[in-house]
């Protein structure tokens, strides 16, 4: 066999294991990362909700984002595996979308037609549907944490006194937990 038939042969080998490969390799560092950001924006505003005396949004918000973005593009570029499957791309492209989209919605309609508590509800929602379709495919973990977000969404509309305490309560469940459960989950395997 010629080097360039064995280069074929491997590349067709190769694309065969990426399909079939159904497992998730993303860093769980992302997860935790923008669960607690989400928490602490969600915290910070039931803070205030109860009348404590907190920074406002403008101060934290865009410093604490640029940072998670940093430590998920870290996370990212260090827990490269060499070898990505199609759920890892999948993943991506669904977390990546789900982010720009509400990103954008967030920029453009906050407090011009869309109120800041909606605008969480947005967040959340929208998170918990892309947790839900990669949980779907190929987390136990993730499809547990999109239920709770969902959840906690569902049912901070029905609590206006802790409508921010209660998301607080659906990021920690939605993606800091099941991030530890990976995390701990990769640590034995």
């Amino acid at each position: 066999m010629d080097t360039s038939t064995a280069r074929s042969d491997l590349a067709l080998v190769d694309r065969i294991l990426r399909s079939a490969d159904r497992s998730l390799n993303v860093a769980p560092l992302i997860f935790l990362t923008w669960g607690l950001f989400a928490a602490i924006v969600n915290g910070v505003a039931q803070a205030r909700a109860v009348g404590l005396p907190v920074p406002s949004d403008g101060s934290f918000q865009l410093p604490l984002m640029l940072l998670a973005i940093g430590i998920s593009a870290w996370a990212a570029h260090r827990h490269d595996t060499g070898r990505e499957t199609q759920i890892d791309s999948q993943a991506g492209i669904t977390f990546g979308v789900a982010f720009g989209v509400l990103l954008l919605l967030n920029l453009t309609a906050q407090h011009r037609v869309i109120p800041g508590d909606g605008m969480s509800l947005f967040w959340a929602g929208g998170m918990s549907i892309a947790l839900l379709v990669v949980g779907l495919q190929a987390s136990r973990p993730l499809l547990i944490g999109g239920i709770a977000l969902l959840a906690a969404a569902v049912v901070a509309s029905f609590v206006p006194a802790w409508f921010h305490g209660t998301l607080v309560l659906g990021w920690v469940a939605g993606l800091v937990v099941p991030a530890i459960v990976i995390w701990a989950r990769r640590g034995r395997g």
